[in-house]
């Protein structure tokens, strides 16, 4: 009887391909560090200026809304009808004061979208409204606030 004969391989493991993954997880890496590193945190030392003028901080024109719906325009009463012509008077004193509403949870939404709607047709449209970093995410639904 004839016995058939076996050839045993040696098990091998190829590293190359290891290398060729560890190469490319480390030219990833570095690349992302590189494009995080930002210019203004880097420490530079600047040169001191003669000519230059100081960069001035212009305060915004706060217009409040009141939790019972009252208004306020820095920090002075107004009514609903005058709001337009008092910041139209800021803004010419102040050119470049930005507009901030600052608007009480506890209003009413109507006297926003009103203060809004009057402040665009006064030629205002360009005006940010303030608040406060949340907490948590908002809800589940995708922030439509619907209803249970």
């Amino acid at each position: 009887m004839r016995r058939l004969r076996r050839q045993d391989d040696d098990v091998r493991i190829e590293i190359t391909p290891m290398i060729d993954v560890v190469f490319l997880l480390l030219t990833f890496f570095v690349f992302s560090i590189v494009m995080m590193v930002r210019a203004d945190v880097l420490n530079v030392e600047l040169p001191e200026l003669a000519s230059g003028v100081p960069a001035e901080r212009v305060e915004p024109i706060t217009i409040a809304i009141e939790e019972d719906g009252g208004l306020l325009v820095n920090r002075e009463e107004a009514e609903m009808g005058t709001v337009v012509g008092m910041v139209v008077a800021i803004r010419d004193e102040f050119p470049e004061a930005p507009i901030v509403l600052a608007v009480d949870v506890g209003s009413s939404s109507g006297v926003l979208i009103e203060l809004a709607d009057r402040l665009t047709g006064g030629g205002l449209g360009a005006f940010s409204i303030l608040g406060q970093v949340a907490e948590q995410t908002p809800v589940e639904d995708g922030g439509l606030g619907g209803g249970e």
